[in-house]
C-alpha cells in the first residue's frame, strides 16, 4: 500500500490536475515572472514528447507480464515518456529560473530537481505505464532539449510580454502546432491533451501581455537576487485564500466556456452534439476530432487567461492580492 500511493503521488506530479495547481499557484503565490517561463517550458517539451509518441508508436508495456494501473494513458504510445521529460524539465527549469533571483543554496535545488525526477519516473515503471527504455529517451531527451530551451525561454520573455506583435507570433504558431502536429495510425488521446496544452500556455500569454498593455504590469523597484521569506499565518491565510476563489473562477470559467465551445464548434461543422458524442473516437471521424480540439484548445486558453488576467483583479477586488504580482515583469 506504501509503495502503491507513493508512486500514485508521484504520477500526479506529471498529470493535469497537479500542473493546474502548480502553475496557478506559482502566478497567485509566488512569482508571474518565473511562472510564466515554466508554462512555456512545459509546453515545448510536452509538444515534442507527445509529438514523438505518435511518430515513433512504441507500444506500452503489454498486459500481461505487467499491471497497468493508470488505464487512462493506455491508450497513447509509450516512447519517449513524457512523465519522464515533464519530471525532468519543470523542476530544473524552476531551479534555473529561481536561482537567478532568488537567494538560497543550490543544494537545495538539486535536492528537489532529484526528488521530484525520481519519483516521478520509478512511479511510471511500478505503475506499468512504461518501460525503462521510455524513461530513459524521456530524460535523456529532456536534458538535450533544456539546453536550448531554458535560454530561448528566458530571453523570449520581454519579447512575448511586452511586444505588440507578440499575439500574432502565439497566436499563430499555436494554431499551426495544433494543424500540423503528427499523425497517427489510431486514435489516441495524445493529441486532444497537446492541444489543450498549446491552449494553456497561449491563454497564460495573453493575460500577463493584456497586463502590461494596460500598464498594470511594470517593473520592480528593486533588482534581484531577493531572499525567500516565510510567510506568516496572515500570509499563509490569503495563499489559501486566493487558491480558493481563484480555484473557483477557473472551474466557473470551464462551465461556462466548455459547453459554449463545443456547441459552436458543432455548428461550423454542421453538426450536433448529440451525434458526436455518441460517436466513437477514430482517426477517420474529423468532424468529432476537429470539434475536440476546437473545444479544448478554446476552452484551457481562457481558462487560463483568467489565471493571469482575472483572477488577480478579482483578488485585488476582494483585498487578498499578493502584493508583487503587478511588479514581476523582467528579472
Amino acid at each position: 500500500k506504501f509503495w502503491y500511493f507513493l508512486f500514485l503521488l508521484g504520477s500526479q506530479l506529471g498529470d493535469e490536475a497537479f500542473s493546474a495547481f502548480f502553475f496557478s499557484f506559482w502566478f497567485w503565490n509566488l512569482d508571474a515572472s518565473v511562472g510564466r517561463r515554466l508554462v512555456l517550458v512545459w509546453n515545448i517539451v510536452m509538444y515534442i514528447g507527445q509529438g514523438l509518441k505518435d511518430i515513433i508508436r512504441w507500444p506500452r508495456p503489454s498486459m500481461p507480464p505487467v499491471v497497468q494501473l493508470e488505464q487512462k494513458w493506455s491508450l497513447e504510445y509509450g516512447m519517449p515518456s513524457t512523465h519522464a521529460m515533464i519530471g525532468l524539465a519543470v523542476p530544473t527549469a524552476a531551479v534555473m529560473f529561481t536561482l537567478a533571483k532568488y537567494e538560497y543554496p543550490q543544494v537545495v535545488g538539486v535536492c528537489i530537481v532529484s526528488t521530484w525526477c525520481i519519483l516521478v519516473c520509478c512511479s511510471r515503471m511500478y505503475l506499468g505505464m512504461h518501460s525503462l527504455a521510455d524513461i530513459l529517451a524521456g530524460l535523456v531527451l529532456s536534458a538535450l532539449l533544456l539546453v536550448w530551451v531554458l535560454p530561448l525561454v528566458h530571453y523570449g520573455d520581454s519579447f512575448l510580454v511586452c511586444s505588440p506583435l507578440a499575439p500574432v507570433v502565439t497566436v499563430t504558431l499555436s494554431v499551426l502546432a495544433v494543424w500540423f502536429y503528427p499523425g497517427s495510425d489510431r486514435w489516441t488521446p495524445a493529441r486532444g491533451d497537446t492541444t489543450a496544452a498549446l491552449g494553456c500556455y497561449l491563454g497564460v500569454q495573453l493575460g500577463q501581455w493584456l497586463n502590461f498593455q494596460l500598464g498594470i504590469l511594470q517593473h520592480s523597484a528593486s533588482n534581484p537576487p531577493y531572499l525567500i521569506q516565510s510567510p506568516n499565518m496572515q500570509e499563509g491565510g490569503l495563499m489559501l485564500l486566493r487558491v480558493f476563489i481563484g480555484g473557483l473562477v477557473a472551474i466557473l470559467t470551464r462551465a461556462v466556456v466548455k459547453p459554449l465551445t463545443y456547441q459552436t464548434a458543432c455548428y461550423i461543422l454542421n453538426t450536433d452534439k448529440d451525434t458526436l458524442s455518441q460517436q466513437e473516437h477514430h482517426i477517420s471521424n474529423k468532424k468529432k476530432l476537429a470539434a475536440d480540439l476546437f473545444y479544448k484548445f478554446l476552452t484551457w486558453m481562457t481558462v487560463c487567461f483568467t489565471v493571469t488576467f482575472l483572477s488577480p483583479l478579482v483578488f485585488r477586488l476582494v483585498g487578498c492580492d499578493r502584493e508583487g504580482f503587478y511588479t514581476e515583469l523582467t528579472f
